[in-house]
C-alpha cells in the first residue's frame, strides 16, 4: 500500500507531496499504517461528489489530497482544512513522523483550488 498526500493552497501557495509505502515498513509500522488508512476510510467506496470534485475552500485554506494505491486500486480524496475528519488528520500526522516517509515541493498548480 501507498499513500500520497498533498498539501497545498494557503497564503503562499506551495504544494508538498508526502509518500509513505509499506515496503519500507517493517511489519509492525505496517500494520499500523494500513489500520489507520482504513480508520480513516480512505479505501471505502468514494463520497457521492466525484473524485476529482474541489471542496469549497476559504482563500487562505489548505486543501489537502491523499491518494491511496493498493492492489492496482487508486483511490483519491480532497479536503480542506475546515472539512479535515479527525481519523484523516491523525493519519496525516502519524505519517508525517516516519523517518520511511519521502518529501517533495511539487510544481505551482498541482492541488486544484
Amino acid at each position: 500500500m501507498k499513500l500520497a498526500i498533498v498539501r497545498g493552497g494557503g497564503l503562499a501557495g506551495i504544494a508538498t507531496r508526502t509518500e509513505l509505502d509499506t515496503d519500507a515498513l517493517d511489519d509492525e509500522a505496517t500494520e499500523s499504517f494500513t489500520g489507520r488508512v482504513r480508520d480513516a476510510g480512505l479505501l471505502a467506496a468514494p463520497p457521492e461528489a466525484p473524485e476529482d470534485a474541489v471542496p469549497a475552500r476559504h482563500p487562505d485554506e489548505l486543501l489537502y489530497e491523499l491518494r491511496t494505491q493498493e492492489q492496482g486500486h487508486t483511490h483519491t480524496r480532497r479536503y480542506t482544512d475546515g472539512q479535515l475528519p479527525e481519523d484523516v488528520r491523525q493519519l496525516i500526522a502519524w505519517v508525517d513522523r516516519r523517518p520511511e516517509r519521502r518529501e517533495a515541493i511539487e510544481p505551482p498548480g498541482h492541488v486544484s483550488t
